[in-house]
């Protein structure tokens, strides 16, 4: 259901509602955008939906990121600024992309960073160190199942790349078995080896 030309937020209206004694690491936004500014692949996680209203102010917003970051983003680390009141951190993935991930101004962004670095190194080994963006087109589906893996409803749930990139690349394979091939028994071991990593 992600792709480069729809949207890919939802407004639920579903900020993370926790005890105020019990810190959720938060995550507002990521994408990641072609060297003209262009989504490659996006997915907003907020209650407010001020920017992820419709698609044309989520694009416009990643447009101006894009502008402002441009002289910026490079490959050897990430870097972070202020963004229309927010933190935006970003990183060069390639020679024609940029990772953002976007966070509340009071968010922590060495938390941001972490994020950012799950993201893109579990995406790195399942696409094989190939991050222009042809190829991250061509493995949307894996950036996509990464994603879910480390963020869930805006809440960070995981930074070991290792097990994001194991994770999905589970998921992609259950989605690839046909189903008339899918037994009982192969539904069983499936199961039982991503609760096992669930829980190691």
């Amino acid at each position: 259901y992600f792709s480069s030309s729809s949207t890919l937020a939802t407004c639920a209206g579903t900020e993370q509602k926790m005890d105020s004694n019990v810190f959720a690491p938060s995550v507002k936004g990521m994408f990641i955008l072609d060297e003209d500014g262009k989504r490659i692949f996006a997915q907003y996680w907020t209650g407010e939906c001020k920017i992820t209203g419709t698609v044309k102010a989520q694009k416009e917003f990643e447009k101006r990121a894009s502008k402002k970051t441009v002289s910026m983003a490079n490959m050897a680390d990430a870097d972070a600024i202020s963004f229309e009141g927010y933190v935006l951190v970003f990183k060069r993935l390639g020679d024609n992309t940029t990772l953002y991930v976007l966070g509340d101004p009071d968010e922590n962004e060495l938390m941001l960073v972490t994020v950012l670095t799950a993201m893109e190194e579990s995406v790195s080994s399942l696409l094989r160190g190939s991050l222009d963006a042809n190829s991250l087109l061509r493995g949307l589906a894996h950036v996509c199942l990464c994603a879910d893996e480390i963020v869930m409803d805006g809440l960070v749930m995981e930074t070991d790349w290792m097990l994001i990139a194991g994770r999905a690349s589970m998921a992609q394979s259950i989605k690839e078995i046909p189903i008339h091939d899918q037994t009982l028994q192969q539904f069983a071991d499936i199961a039982k080896t991503k609760l096992a990593n669930v829980f190691r």
